[in-house]
């Protein structure tokens, strides 16, 4: 009986170990997933573009060409040239005028261009883009200087052996009322930022103070304390005003005198040892574009000869372009960065490269004297 029990015991005990193990062993473990941040699929980032290369866009040309008036005094013509920016300038025309055409001026807005006919008693009115003369006015006795109103309204003629200037309306060219200043004139000269005062010369006479200013406004005439003075003009920044001496090809002179256009008095009196200054380009006269750098004055020199790059705040010259006797006037091609200016002896339009100050082409003219520039648009 002893027997049988431990046995039973024995049989039920290896039962339950049994079932325990094929329990353990037919479980199901559930396990918490893993998920590694690092392995993570990430979305892809949008690709950037690259951006197509857009070139900047070119300067346009402030004229399809430069065209280039110029009075030539032995032929009673106005001869014309055009360059294409950066190009040579060659002759395309002459226009006949009055007797002896000398000062040449560009209005402000480059619609029209007027030559002095010093000889004639005239005037000659010239359309830029038809190269025509659309009008010829009688003036006073041997007109000389010439100059445009700030706003290109006025033409005004000076004359060296009459007692007024001559004024004219731009477009009609209705005569306006002269301005009776009561002695003959030599040179002209406005400037944009003093609009109402006509500045000039005289010549011709014995009376003292010979640069004088007219007050467009109110009639009244300045005389400034001066003796001997050819022409007159404001430094480019307008300033200043400088004039040049004597005027006579035979009798050089190197004084220049310097003046407060505000107070209209002598600033200084300087001497540029070795020249003859005569004229430089001036504003509503030779042509519509000037140079950039303003700390530059360009003047002609009958003793070089040639033209002369001043310093006009060091009142020095810097150096001088060699050129052909008597030069006389100046213009300014802003494209090609070139300044023309004739002379007369040898009948020459020098162009002038401003960055080497060198002579890079030559253009005969007879007996070249006034010159102005005028852009003309395409067609």
């Amino acid at each position: 009986m002893g027997g049988l029990a431990v046995r039973l015991i024995r049989v039920l005990a290896l039962a339950i170990i049994g079932t325990i193990v094929v329990a353990a062993c037919g479980a199901t473990v559930a396990y918490a997933p893993f998920v590694d941040d690092t392995l993570a699929a990430k979305p892809e980032a949008a690709a950037t573009p690259t951006p197509t290369p857009v070139p900047a866009p070119s300067p346009v040309p402030l004229y399809t060409k430069l065209r280039i008036f110029v009075a030539s005094e032995s032929t009673d013509q106005v001869w014309v040239l055009d360059g294409k920016p950066g190009e040579p300038y060659a002759l395309v025309g002459k226009i006949a005028v009055g007797k002896l055409p000398h000062q040449l001026g560009v209005s402000p807005d480059g619609k029209w261009v007027a030559v002095n006919n010093r000889m004639g008693n005239t005037t000659s009115v010239i359309d830029p883009v038809s190269m025509k003369e659309v009008v010829r006015l009688m003036v006073g006795k041997q007109p000389h200087g010439i100059t445009w109103s700030a706003d290109g309204k006025t033409l005004f003629v000076g004359h060296e052996h009459d007692m007024y200037i001559a004024r004219f309306e731009a477009g009609t060219w209705k005569p306006l009322p002269p301005l009776m200043v009561g002695v003959p004139q030599h040179v002209l000269t406005i400037a944009p930022s003093r609009p109402n005062e006509l500045w000039f010369t005289l010549t011709n006479t014995s009376q003292a103070n010979v640069l004088r200013v007219y007050d467009l406004e109110t009639g009244k005439i300045t005389q400034i304390k001066v003796n001997d003075v050819h022409d007159a003009y404001f430094t480019p920044d307008q300033s200043e005003v400088w004039s040049s001496s004597s005027g006579f090809l035979d009798k050089p002179s190197d004084r220049m005198v310097i003046y407060d256009p505000v107070t209209k008095t002598v600033k200084s009196e300087i001497h540029l040892p070795g020249t003859y200054p005569f004229h430089t380009e001036k504003v509503d006269q030779d042509g519509v574009f000037f140079m950039a750098d303003k700390s530059l004055m360009v003047i002609s020199d009958h003793l070089g000869p040639g033209l002369l790059w001043v310093d006009w705040k060091d009142r020095r010259v810097m150096s001088e372009t060699k050129l052909g006797q008597q030069p006389f006037h100046t213009t300014y091609d802003p494209e090609g960065d070139r300044l023309l200016t004739t002379t007369n002896v040898d009948g020459m339009v020098n162009v002038i490269d401003v960055k080497t100050r060198a002579v890079i082409q030559k253009i005969p003219v007879p007996k070249a004297h006034g010159i102005g520039a005028v852009p003309i648009a395409a067609p």
